[in-house]
């Protein structure tokens, strides 16, 4: 009899155990679609807003352009050391939470400057490589806790419902931050519009950070190997075919960044859009994104990263062609909602490939290498277009020739990353990780 009643004493303590763990996985879940939605309001509110900040203080277009893209790579370069200083700081967690809180201590200085005085270039430069870095730093280790946290069944939902939060927050700061300077809405001492924006990202981003703080992370996840930069490329290099699609996405993301940072002028400068008008568009591109992520969310089956990816490519791909076809309003309205559906699904692809088709053990050194790329990507592609409407002297008609030539470039360039794909794929032939069990 005892023994019996130490058996369903034992039993009743493994079911009571398996509840408490259940709870908290849900807890930390929940905790990670709020750091989605205060890490998307600092998006809409700061981050958008930081190039028209540079043309306010009198900067210029070229520096302003300038701004938006080297500080991507510089901030990418610096976080090459992040596996290695993770390993010295030995937690996981607290890494993230140190990162995610740097990058959020990046507005400081900006909201010191539009009270005090005007900065320089490189000053604005050394802050937003601060910004980026520390951004990119935390990505990486992110993506590896997530995958402890996220069960596989139901992970294209939750992401989907991730990124839905996201495109919603983003939306949302934009419109605040573009009402507030569309009126010159000032509170109180504040002397400028954009050190209210600034102080809000603050803001959201150190909630982010302690919403992250609350999140489980169990000792037995934490990472033991230290990887240094040349053990990152050692591993990178070796590991075919996972590098190959890496490199072919990279030369994807610059084809894609020949003519995608020129639609906004375009709409500004050429088709005369006035306020109302262009954040009428920007809002289908959002609405657009969230239809397309509902649908994921809700889609029956089961759904790879690699389908969405390849659906995602296919329509992004040709896209930027028909910006070349009318500057009928009702007619970009059409295209922007149908640009925000294709690129939906092809960045929920890429966070499902990094997700679920990456080993844990991978995911630091490649997401290390991957902002890199993608880094790299941005900068080459932004440079092409801008040479193009340079020589092009910036008329409708070079734009027009920009998006056709950056739509064909895009096709050329998918196949290639198609083919590695399904070389990937096809070479995933051991069985999955069995699935954990919790309700998203």
């Amino acid at each position: 009899m005892p023994k019996k009643w130490s058996g369903e004493k034992l039993e009743k303590d493994q079911s009571k155990l398996g509840i408490i763990l259940d709870s908290i996985t849900k807890r930390s879940l929940r905790l990670s679609l709020v750091d989605a939605f205060l890490y998307s309001l600092m998006v809409g509110l700061g981050e958008t807003y930081l190039p028209a900040y540079v043309l306010s203080i009198g900067l210029g277009e070229i520096y302003a352009g300038l701004l938006s893209s080297l500080p991507l790579l510089s901030g990418a370069v610096i976080q090459m050391l992040a596996p290695r200083a993770l390993g010295a700081l030995g937690s996981t967690k607290r890494w993230i939470v140190l990162s995610t809180g740097l990058q959020a201590c990046a507005y400081l200085p900006l909201v010191y400057f539009t009270v005090t005085r005007v900065p320089d270039f490189w000053t604005l430069f050394v802050i937003l490589t601060l910004y980026w870095g520390a951004g990119f730093a935390a990505s990486p280790a992110w993506n590896y806790w997530m995958g402890h946290l996220v069960p596989t069944q139901g992970s294209s939902q939750f992401f989907s419902r991730r990124s839905r939060i996201l495109q919603t927050g983003i939306l949302l700061g934009l419109i605040l931050g573009g009402v507030a300077l569309h009126n010159k809405v000032r509170i109180g001492p504040m002397t400028s519009v954009f050190t209210g924006l600034f102080g809000l990202a603050f803001l959201c981003r150190i909630l982010s950070s302690i919403a992250l703080s609350q999140k489980n992370f169990h000792s037995s996840w934490e990472q033991r190997r230290t990887w240094s930069i040349r053990e990152s490329w050692i591993f990178f290099r070796e590991k075919v075919p996972q590098n190959k699609f890496f490199v072919y996405l990279f030369v994807y993301i610059t084809t894609v960044f020949v003519s995608s940072p020129f639609v906004a002028p375009y709409m500004l400068a050429q088709v005369k859009m006035d306020y109302g008008a262009y954040m009428g568009a920007i809002a289908a591109l959002m609405l657009g994104k969230i239809v397309m992520l509902w649908f994921v969310e809700n889609l029956k089956g089961a759904r790879e990263g690699f389908d969405l990816l390849r659906w995602g490519m296919i329509m992004v791909s040709p896209l930027p062609i028909l910006w070349a076809f009318s500057t009928n309003y009702q007619y970009i309205l059409m295209l922007q909602v149908a640009s925000g559906m294709a690129w939906a699904c092809l960045e929920v692809g890429l966070i499902l490939i990094f997700f679920q088709d990456l080993e844990r053990d991978e995911k630091i050194p490649f997401l290390t290498f991957y902002n890199l790329l993608n880094s790299l990507g941005i900068l080459a592609g932004t440079g092409l277009g801008a040479l193009w409407l340079y020589f092009g002297h910036a008329t409708l008609q070079s734009y027009w020739g920009l998006f056709v030539v950056g739509g064909i470039l895009r096709l050329l360039a998918s196949r290639p990353l198609y083919i590695q794909i399904k070389k990937w794929q096809g070479s995933i032939n051991s069985p999955r990780v069995p699935e954990r069990k919790a309700q998203l």
